[in-house]
């Protein structure tokens, strides 16, 4: 009896997984105004009272769906860095895999200035992972003499940074054309670098 009381009132991984993946899905089909407690109830297959046992308004969804999806991106990065040697390697695929992420939600770039202050603080605690991530690659190329003797860390982190959220801006305006603005993105951040 214990275990039927637990399982009913604990909620369940599967559940609150299911409602993130349903955000996330809105997100980045139809935006920020694409999540209503109701649109998410639906395409998570659940009862809106059920959503409403998890979270308790559209906000705290997409805290907790901007949170995991930053989390797993920095989760992907680390491990894909691992295995890619050299860091003219890591910095090429670090511009494919923020290429590829925006091709695959062209609207999550349009969340940022509408979310919460919870959500954003998601949002920048991956920003610093990934500055932390830019800062490390130059640092490691400049080291290794792939990059120019002459980039300043912190400045040419952040400029870096901005480029790939221009790149992404341009795959979210044209994504019939990820793959060519990927190739001119890449092209273009490396000779900056060289």
């Amino acid at each position: 009896m214990s275990d039927h009381l637990t399982s009913s009132t604990a909620p369940t991984a599967s559940t609150r997984d299911r409602i993130v993946h349903a955000a996330l899905v809105l997100i980045s089909e139809h935006g920020l105004a694409g999540v209503t407690m109701s649109g998410v109830a639906d395409a998570a297959g659940i009862a809106r009272q059920t959503l409403y046992n998890h979270y308790p308004d559209v906000d705290s969804i997409v805290a907790a769906a901007i949170s995991q999806h930053a989390a797993e991106s920095v989760e992907m990065l680390d491990a894909a860095m691992r295995v890619v040697e050299g860091p003219l390697d890591q910095l090429e695929h670090l511009i494919r895999h923020v290429a590829a992420t925006t091709a695959h939600a062209p609207h999550a770039l349009d969340v940022r200035h509408w979310l919460s202050p919870q959500a954003r603080e998601s949002v920048a605690e991956f920003d610093a992972a990934l500055d932390a991530l830019i800062a490390r690659i130059l640092g490691d190329g400049r080291a290794e003499g792939v990059f120019r003797a002459d980039l300043v860390g912190d400045v040419d982190t952040v400029l870096i940074r901005h480029m790939l959220e221009g790149l992404s801006s341009l795959i979210a305006a044209a994504p019939d054309r990820s793959a060519e603005i990927t190739t001119a993105g890449t092209r273009t951040i490396v000779a900056a670098l060289r």
